[in-house]
């Protein structure tokens, strides 16, 4: 366990969004790369030295302004890659503060969710979904261009079936994930507080294509594309009744918890290997029966990652492999 503790506004959270970015290969905090560079410079960089898989590896990562925009460049070991080609080398599960609201928020937050786990454990799914993200993208434009009768309904066909042969792949890695995390949630849930949590895919379960072209006219009219992977979410019962609306705050929370609790498990479960646990100031926002659940089940074997305001939750938690630093405007002292 290693304890980052520190005032608001002093660089914890940009810790944790650093390490998830070698990770992950972008930020899960900002939409535009531009924004992860700070005033005083034109470029940030970071560098780790990981261990993974019973091997020891370098990671760069740096993003420099170009323009209005930004351009991003990976290193594994001195060698060049792709953003595609970094999800998996090192393994994280993320909690942040705003994933307490998981179950009252909007599907994006679900679907982030999703994404951010499977990069990691299912080869070849971070390609395939930013290339739906671009078919998606080109689709659209095209339907917006059909509307205005630039174009004839004719042209959308390759859109069409390149979407739907994407969709389907996505969907496709999604639906067992999904059923798996469910029967894990709903035991760390249990032991949490004793009720039932039932989490289910939601999206439709016929070939992508037939459904591009039975809506084609209403996406034609909107134009945007209204079915797909992009467009599903999870269903989530608590106590048998729907967690966003029947729910109270605090049942909400234990079932967000439990559902990373999960996706932690599942990451273990698929890889062989404990994913680094990034909790980003999450136990400030839990009440004491919550937060005792939570540090209970921090695996053993795995490496935690966790910023607090200051460091009383943890006493008695932290033993002679854990550590304890305090982060003072943007600088980290060992030893707190």
């Amino acid at each position: 366990m290693n304890l980052f503790i520190g005032d608001n506004g002093q660089g914890k959270t940009n810790l944790l969004e650093s390490v998830a970015i070698l990770a992950l290969s972008t930020s899960p905090r900002v939409r535009r790369e531009s924004e992860l560079i700070g005033p005083l410079g034109g470029e940030c960089r970071i560098e780790a030295e990981i261990e993974s898989g019973g091997r020891r590896r370098e990671i760069k990562v740096s993003v420099r302004s170009a323009g209005e925009g930004s351009r991003r460049a990976i290193e594994v070991d001195g060698v060049s890659k792709r953003a595609l080609d970094l999800p998996g080398i090192l393994r994280v599960t993320l909690f942040w503060p705003d994933d307490l609201s998981l179950i009252k928020s909007g599907p994006d937050h679900r679907r982030r969710l999703l994404n951010q786990m499977l990069v990691q454990i299912v080869p070849g799914y971070a390609r395939h979904l930013a290339r739906y993200a671009r078919a998606l993208d080109q689709r659209n434009r095209l339907l917006r261009q059909v509307g205005r009768g630039e174009q004839r309904p004719q042209a959308l066909d390759a859109w069409d079936a390149q979407l739907a042969e994407l969709g389907d792949l996505i969907t496709a890695a999604r639906v067992p994930a999904v059923q798996r995390l469910n029967l894990i949630a709903q035991t760390h849930h249990r032991q949490i507080c004793g009720d039932e949590l039932s989490i289910a895919y939601q999206g439709s379960t016929s070939p992508l294509l037939e459904l591009l072209q039975m809506t084609r006219v209403d996406d034609v009219r909107r134009g945007a594309t209204g079915v797909g992977p992009h467009r599903d979410d999870l269903v989530i019962l608590i106590g048998g009744r729907p967690g966003r609306s029947h729910a109270s705050q605090g049942q909400q929370r234990t079932a967000a918890v439990s559902m990373k609790l999960a996706e932690a498990d599942l990451v273990t479960e698929s890889s062989q290997e404990n994913p680094v646990l990034l909790l980003d100031d999450v136990l400030s926002e839990l009440d004491g029966e919550r937060r005792r659940a939570l540090l209970e089940r921090l695996g053993p074997g795995g490496q935690t990652v966790i910023t607090a305001v200051e460091a009383d939750a943890f006493e008695g938690r932290l033993n002679s492999q854990s550590s304890i630093s305090r982060v003072v405007a943007g600088t980290v002292i060992r030893g707190g």
